[in-house]
């Protein structure tokens, strides 16, 4: 099947982009193949590569290759093993991080998450979805995986004509749930946990709330999740420490990851966390350091401002509730929202708070999630540590 696009719409591509919109092909020869491979041709009838392509997609084309090779198992074998070295040459130590990031790893529509010899993945494109069972077979025969769990249940996948599903789909003997990262242990439910089973990209960014907090250090964490921060500012010796998420499931993971860990100093709340903000904000409480790492707050452009509403609420809530020489570590994980709004947002929080604000980090995804600059979707996650005076 062969796909010719409209005059000059392959510029973004050419850039280093992987998709292709519907409105910007011309025509399309040959029988057309739902979730097929296709390839590309500018106007010109200049190849451009091969693909994915999906009639029932607004994103109608996925770039997988530029060159004219075969799209199989032996293809998906080496770009996995090639994104799998990028993140050993890094941190050749680590056995759980993310191994697949899709398009930035030039596999459009596949993530693989590694959690020792557990693996989870996700599809979001219905060309991918038919190589489901070659991904299987190559964390089975090429990674000698002890479990596989696919993690569909992902509404990006209604949008490709999938349906969500999540189930195991192979396991062999008993397994292990428990993980060590970075000297803390998690017991990681692949099944129930949300997204791949763990946010694995805030796992840097966790480590460095070891160095902002102490004995004497009373840290609150909202949408703990299943307790990330909270876990690591209690392995840096922090006392007092209240984790918060609305998932009892999260909840209940994070207490028991805080057990086995010996961690007593760690109040886990089951509540909404809007709601409990409210209670404390009034109930004139203070900490040492603040956690804001909320769910993505928009989907789209549209509401970016609603968005923005709800991110200066809660940051500027927490700057009225630290002590003076205080620490804030606020994230944003929606690609919508530039580095540079967020940031005039913080600006507004900190003048509304009365406080005077020091931004003493920036932060993006843990290495293992690597970015392109030709696609801003691939750089979501924003995170600053504010030193609030």
């Amino acid at each position: 099947m062969n796909i010719y696009l409209k005059k000059n719409e392959e510029r973004r591509l050419a850039a280093g982009h992987q998709w292709i919109f519907s409105n910007e092909i011309e025509k399309i020869k040959d029988e057309i193949i739902d979730g097929g491979i296709a390839s590309l041709f500018s106007s010109r009838n200049d190849f451009l590569g091969k693909g994915f392509y999906n009639k029932h997609s607004l994103i109608a084309f996925r770039l997988l290759t530029v060159g004219d090779e075969d799209i199989d198992y032996k293809f998906l074998l080496k770009r996995i093993k090639t994104a799998e070295q990028h993140r050993l040459k890094i941190h050749p130590e680590r056995k759980t991080f993310r191994m697949v990031n899709s398009e930035s790893d030039f596999l459009t529509g596949l993530i693989i998450d590694k959690y020792e010899d557990n693996y989870s993945f996700q599809i979001f494109s219905k060309g991918m979805e038919n190589f489901k069972n070659d991904i299987s077979e190559i964390l089975k025969n090429e990674f000698n995986a002890g479990q596989i769990v696919e993690k569909n249940d992902n509404d990006t996948r209604l949008m490709e004509g999938l349906e969500k599903t999540e189930n195991v789909v192979y396991q062999s003997g008993k397994m292990n749930d428990v993980c060590d990262i970075d000297g803390i242990k998690y017991k990681i439910d692949l099944l129930k946990g949300q997204k791949t089973g763990f946010y694995l990209d805030q796992a840097f960014n966790r480590l460095k709330i070891r160095n902002y907090v102490s004995e004497n250090s009373h840290v609150l964490d909202l949408f703990c999740n299943e307790g990330g921060f909270a876990l690591n500012a209690a392995f840096s010796g922090a006392k007092n420490v209240t984790a918060v998420d609305s998932s009892e499931h999260s909840v209940q993971q994070g207490i028991q990851n805080a057990e086995i860990n010996g961690f007593s100093g760690i109040s886990f709340i089951c509540r909404d966390v809007f709601s409990y903000f409210d209670e404390v904000f009034q109930s004139g409480q203070k900490f040492n350091v603040i956690v804001l790492d909320p769910p993505s707050f928009t989907k789209s452009k549209k509401t970016v401002n609603t968005a923005i509403k709800g991110y200066l609420e809660l940051n500027y809530k927490s700057m009225k509730l630290l002590h003076k020489n205080s620490f804030l570590f606020t994230y944003c994980c929606s690609h919508h929202i530039t580095e540079s709004i967020f940031e005039e947002m913080l600006v507004k929080a900190g003048r509304g708070a009365g406080r005077k604000i020091q931004i003493l980090d920036f932060t993006n995804c843990s290495y293992d999630h690597p970015v392109l600059p030709q696609m801003s979707e691939t750089k979501y996650l924003k995170g600053y540590i504010l030193f609030i005076n």
